[in-house]
């Protein structure tokens, strides 16, 4: 009875697999999980269900594709041009409600002219990007840069990191209109958790700890160490993360080449550029360590 639980348990961490892995390769992982010794254990071990995740993550990456430098490339690029539109999405949800919060409402259709628009147009090229419709994405971010500048200059003028979204974007998307055929595109569901692992690395706050005691300075310290910690776990794993995060640094660069560091933008940060430069070395490393898998497997 007990191997059953245990079994049903492993099968529980299979489902991290995608669904065509899971119908060739799951008995047998099952069979060397397990083994044919009698068992009393109940629960997979710590290590077994980490490695069984870290597979999973890899499996998603590419590592079982006859290409996978090519799904690492062309998904990831995929990925980084979703994860930048979004990312330019919530800086400008952040900056909408801020500006409606303190600015007294004495204007809100100054505020909607400035910002609104854009909001509006750089969503609709995100969604067309998640429902697949690539073309119409590019259109539509080509569209997210110049439209709502000619009707109001203000977020080029300031040079903010949601106007610099679409344009960032837009190469990406034009590039990941020449996938090969053999390459698979990226499974929507798996393309969004992605996004959102990414927009949640954002999240974490980078600095800004200065004015606060040296208790919550420690505590928000350990956090940033275990967020990074945990986002390079997965990233080291399923590797498309280390092509599709750089672009979205990239936004925080761009921003403060123009801009001193006074204000207090999402993205703003004093570690853009090293962080930049750190991960584009990281996507390089990816792409070679694949490369040389493939080839050794070959």
């Amino acid at each position: 009875m007990s191997s059953d639980v245990l079994e049903k348990r492993y099968r529980m961490l299979l489902r991290a697999y995608p669904a065509g892995y899971r119908r060739e390769r799951a008995d047998e992982l099952i069979d060397t999980l397990i083994g044919d010794e009698p068992t009393t254990r109940r629960w997979p071990s710590v290590r077994q269900a980490a490695s069984l995740i870290r597979g999973a993550l890899r499996v998603h990456g590419g590592s079982t594709a006859a290409r996978p430098t090519a799904v690492l490339l062309w998904q990831g690029i995929h990925l980084g041009a979703m994860a930048v539109l979004a990312l330019g999405v919530l800086i400008g949800l952040d900056d909408l409600v801020e500006a409606f919060q303190f600015g007294g409402l004495s204007d809100p259709a100054t505020v909607l002219r400035n910002q609104g628009v854009h909001e509006v147009m750089v969503i609709a090229a995100l969604v067309a990007l998640v429902a697949g419709r690539t073309r119409t994405a590019a259109v539509l971010a080509v569209a997210a840069a110049v439209v709502p500048t000619v009707i109001s200059p203000y977020l080029f003028l300031n040079g903010l990191p949601q106007w610099w979204a679409p344009v960032v974007a837009t190469p990406l998307i034009l590039v990941g209109l020449r996938r090969a055929a053999d390459v698979p595109p990226t499974p929507r569901a798996n393309a969004v958790l992605v996004t959102a692992g990414i927009l949640a690395l954002h999240l974490v706050p980078a600095g800004g700890f200065r004015r606060v005691d040296m208790g919550s300075q420690v505590v928000a310290a350990a956090m940033v160490i275990a967020a990074a910690a945990a986002f390079l776990w997965v990233a080291t794993a399923d590797q498309r993360l280390l092509i599709a995060v750089a672009p979205t640094l990239l936004l925080g660069t761009l921003y403060q080449l123009g801009n001193d560091l006074s204000t207090g933008e999402l993205l703003h940060r004093p570690d853009a550029l090293p962080s930049l430069v750190v991960a584009v070395l990281m996507a390089g490393g990816a792409v070679v360590s694949t490369r040389l898998r493939q080839r050794t497997r070959a």
